[in-house]
């Protein structure tokens, strides 16, 4: 079985608008997790772990290495398709309910019909959305917000969660 994620030597350094000095983001990085692992990267702010994560989501390219998903090229589609992911401060748009929200992602991620509304109402039951469902974004708070980004995570049902800062702005509650 092919690992969950592949990532060797990986490199990548910020450029300045005029290419004259780098800031190097992060260097020769390799790791390797399993199917079934969960893995944590740990830092202090500015240490790299966004930016890692962001080249293997092919948000960022890096300057070297190689990143692989289940096996297959980060740079492929086809990889990332396998993915979910919460971003450390996600954005949507605030005049969306809950519910519509999540109706969009499943729909972006090519879910519909019955099996869209199974995993969103799935996704709701399992981070207490229901109270919130019909609730437009922006009557919600950060910590609510950040529920709503973890169910847009999980809607695909991935076979690898990436999440970036997933408990900023949850109480203990939220965050069991």
């Amino acid at each position: 079985m092919d690992n969950a994620l592949e990532i060797n030597n990986l490199s990548f350094n910020y450029r300045n608008n005029w290419g004259l000095k780098s800031l190097r983001g992060i260097s020769e990085i390799t790791l390797t997790v399993k199917p079934g692992e969960t893995f944590g990267f740990l830092g202090h702010n500015g240490g790299g772990k966004t930016t890692t994560i962001k080249c293997l989501l092919n948000l960022l390219i890096p300057d070297s290495g190689k990143i692989k998903i289940f096996g297959i090229d980060a740079t492929d589609k086809n990889a990332r398709a396998s993915v979910g992911y919460l971003s450390e401060q996600p954005y949507f748009y605030d005049h969306l309910t809950v519910k519509e929200t999540l109706e969009l992602f499943a729909a972006l991620s090519g879910i519909v019909g019955a099996t869209a509304r199974t995993r969103i109402n799935r996704v709701i039951e399992l981070l207490q959305l229901g109270d919130r469902k019909k609730s437009p974004l922006r009557h919600l708070s950060k910590g609510w917000t950040q529920r709503v980004g973890l169910a847009q995570a999980l809607i695909g049902e991935p076979k690898l969660l990436i999440l970036d800062e997933p408990f900023s702005g949850l109480d203990p509650i939220g965050r069991k």
